[in-house]
Order: C-alpha cells, then structure tokens, then sequence
C-alpha cells in the first residue's frame, strides 16, 4: 500500500459514456469534480445534468473561447446594458449556470475585472440568459472527447 488515502477525485473531459463506465467500476462514487471546456457555444446540457444527478461539480474551462465570444453581437448587446465587460458578461453567465470557471489571463488588470463579476451583484436576467444560451452550436475550441 503507499500509504495515500484519496476520498474525493476528479476527471476532466470525460462524457456522460465515460462518467456511467466509471460509476460501473468505481468502488469510490462519483468524482467530486468534472472539468470540461464549457462557454456560450458549447454548453454541456447533457454533462451538467449527469453531475448534479450525480453530485458532481462541474467546473468549466475555456469560458471566454479564444477572444472571440466578446466581440460577438449578443455579448457586446447584453455588455452595453448591464454596464459591464463582455468577459464578465461571459463568466457571470456561466456563473448563474452553476458552473465555476476557470478564465484565463496573464494581464493583471484582467484578472482583477474577471474576479469583479464574481462579486459585484449583477445579474443577468432570464431573457439575457436565454439570448447567450441561444448561441449554443456545439462549437468546441480544445480537443473534442466524442472523437475517441
């Protein structure tokens, strides 16, 4: 034995064909967290119910795409309204989907405006949600694990 007691782990792209093969032969349930790319184009309908069934936080990379979900009509729209960046607008939205995210940016200045939208009390409202959810087309910017 080594001596390591891990309780809680964490998979990360995984499907929900994967995530049912692994509750098959686990002997520890389900992971605590799944991590996998999620933002305005690719929501992960299907992954995210599978985890709150199941326990599981689902924790979303790449929620600001590739600098080019900002620029976009419906995101500048929403921004504009609100009063807010179009970063924020991205990750307050994945935030109100109950997904935690991890932005990425070497820019201080920007991690500190990201961090803001965690904590400023804005809200988007339900026709704003339903305006980004409207962009969804399955678009993914990383490696695509149905391929496998």
């Amino acid at each position: 034995s080594s001596g390591i007691n891990a309780e809680y782990g964490g998979v990360s792209n995984y499907t929900v064909a994967y995530l049912n093969e692994l509750m098959e032969y686990t002997t520890t349930g389900a992971p605590a967290v799944l991590q996998s790319e999620f933002h305005p184009r690719c929501h992960q309908a299907e992954v995210r119910e599978f985890c709150s069934t199941h326990g599981v936080q689902f924790m979303g990379y790449t929620p600001l795409g590739r600098n080019d979900l900002a620029p976009k009509a419906t995101i500048q729209l929403v921004a504009k309204k609100m009063q807010i960046t179009p970063s924020q607008v991205l990750l307050k939205w994945a935030l109100q989907k109950g997904v935690v995210t991890i932005p990425r940016s070497s820019n201080a200045e920007r991690c500190a405006e990201n961090a803001q939208s965690w904590v400023d009390g804005v809200v988007l409202s339900k026709e704003d949600m339903e305006l980004i959810d409207a962009m969804e087309d399955g678009h993914k910017y990383c490696w695509n694990p149905d391929l496998l």
